[in-house]
């Protein structure tokens, strides 16, 4: 059975100025090239950390709460698969327009959990974590998926060269130039 995919875009974009999620990077939101680099390994996909559907996908609120970081949508994503039937989630940010075919496929073929070591936000996370992260987040832990990631065992992944991820307008702009060139960003 395949994963459900998440698109991790409930951060408050503080270091972008405005919402990420829908810059424009050739013409196309960036949550739309996000959703098009896990959409061949995932069954359906839905974007977590909103509370209205964007863009066609169905949103699903952070859980347990709001604020707490991509935790949170990624709780909240285990908690929606596991209602449906899922087994896993893969997720992925909404600033990461462009992923390799090849780490997906090295995360998705992982026995459990596991995430990339320089993007933790990408990554598969068996349901059954759901319960534990809830717990983990009601009561005030450590938000740190990395850290989080080490105490269920997951297995980290190098990416094994770099990956983009947009934080600032500047760094759309710099992979805009990049991919201009035909350069690797």
């Amino acid at each position: 059975m395949k994963p459900l995919g998440a698109l991790l875009a409930g951060g408050r974009s503080s270091r972008f100025g405005s919402d990420k999620a829908l810059a424009l990077l050739a013409g196309e939101p960036l949550l739309a090239h996000a959703a098009r680099a896990i959409q061949p390994f995932v069954a359906e996909i839905i974007i977590c950390g909103r509370i209205a559907p964007m863009h066609g996908f169905r949103a699903v609120a952070d859980r347990p709460g709001p604020d707490l970081g991509p935790l949170g949508g990624v709780c909240g994503a285990l908690q929606e698969a596991a209602a449906r039937g899922y087994d896993r989630i893969l997720t992925i940010g909404c600033d990461m327009p462009i992923v390799p075919s090849a780490l997906i496929e090295r995360l998705i073929t992982a026995a459990g959990a596991a995430y990339v070591v320089d993007a933790p936000i990408l990554g598969v996370w068996p349901t059954a974590l759901g319960e534990g992260l809830a717990h983990h987040l009601s009561y005030g832990e450590d938000r740190s998926i990395r850290r989080w990631a080490a105490s269920v065992a997951a297995v980290a992944i190098d990416a094994a060269g770099s990956l983009v991820n947009v934080n600032r307008p500047e760094d759309l702009v710099r992979f805009e130039v990049h991919r201009g060139r035909g350069d690797p960003a």
